[in-house]
């Protein structure tokens, strides 16, 4: 007889290495979620505190699109004009500049202009020499009006005194469809010198000739300075050059005697210009350091702008275009 097997079953169960102990999946990602968060928290923290200090500092933002609906109203064509063949224009009429009409307000008003102390009571002058001139090129089809004078008031900006006149004449009504397109500007001139050599040179430019005939309108206690002497320093021909003098009112004789000391005298010693007083002038006269290219668009002539000789009564001798 066998003897009968116990019932008990012995299992043996393996022994666990508490070092090799693991942790469940779900754990870890729960550890690494906690890291993550405690290193973006302090970033965006940081992120928003720079947008709201930008936010609450910048600038306040243009309204571009009222501007720029506004700007291209502006730039519409104002003006009706009729068509002209500058190669067919003959005469050359120059207002030269004095003070500088800011298109701030009517041009008859002071207020309205750029002046020096001087010039206080001469506005009406000044238009008074730009209705003449308007005038004349009304009655001459063949006549260009320019209107000289640079930038020679660092109070105007960018305002020229031709600029200036330019607007006053336009502001007043005057260019009207049949001058239009014959009144320009020129805006490098600094003394009267400048505006007569200056303004044929853009007659050159203009028409691509020369002036037949110039005339010039600016205050009569001028006249013997520009008949006398820048038309002697360019060797104008007298018969083909022509001034209308317009003074303020009253009594001009101190008008008269100023200019005779401060600018006649100056030129009948110094004919271009080119020292002492005069040239300090023209520098003190030019805060915006601007400078020409006439001797670029009028080769004919460029030794002109240039020339300063030795003997500074020596009129320049070379060939000119307006004498052949």
């Amino acid at each position: 007889m066998l003897p009968r097997a116990s019932s008990r079953v012995r299992i043996n169960i393996p022994t666990v290495n508490v070092s090799e102990a693991w942790t469940p999946t779900p754990l870890r990602k729960q550890h690494l979620g906690l890291r993550l968060v405690r290193l973006y928290i302090p970033c965006v923290l940081i992120v928003s505190l720079v947008l709201n200090i930008y936010y609450f500092t910048r600038p306040a933002p243009l309204a571009l699109p009222n501007a720029l609906s506004s700007t291209k109203a502006s730039l519409q064509p104002q003006h009706e004009y009729e068509h002209v063949d500058f190669h067919q224009l003959t005469d050359l009429i120059i207002v030269p500049g004095h003070g500088i009409y800011t298109s701030e307000g009517p041009p008859l008003n002071e207020s309205s202009w750029q002046l020096l102390k001087m010039q206080q009571g001469e506005v009406g002058a000044f238009m008074a020499h730009i209705g003449k001139g308007v005038e004349m090129v009304k009655e001459h089809d063949s006549a260009l009006l320019i209107f000289s004078g640079g930038k020679t008031r660092l109070r105007a900006g960018s305002y020229s005194e031709a600029q200036g006149y330019w607007a006053a004449a336009d502001r007043m009504g005057w260019l009207t469809k049949d001058v239009y397109r014959r009144v320009f500007t020129e805006e490098y001139a600094r003394d009267s010198y400048e505006n007569v050599l200056f303004s044929v040179a853009r007659f050159r430019e203009i028409t691509g000739r020369y002036p037949d005939r110039i005339t010039v309108v600016g205050f009569d206690f001028k006249r013997e300075r520009f008949l006398d002497l820048h038309r002697k320093a360019l060797r104008y021909p007298k018969i083909r050059f022509n001034y209308i003098g317009i003074n303020p009112p009253g009594d001009s004789s101190e008008l008269l005697k100023n200019e005779r000391e401060n600018a006649y005298n100056l030129f009948a010693k110094d004919l271009y210009g080119c020292t002492e007083r005069l040239a300090e002038k023209r520098r003190e006269r030019n805060p915006f350091l601007t400078v020409h290219g006439y001797a670029g668009s009028c080769p004919e002539i460029a030794p002109f702008f240039s020339y300063c000789p030795d003997n500074p009564v020596a009129v320049y001798d070379g060939p000119l275009p307006w004498l052949s």
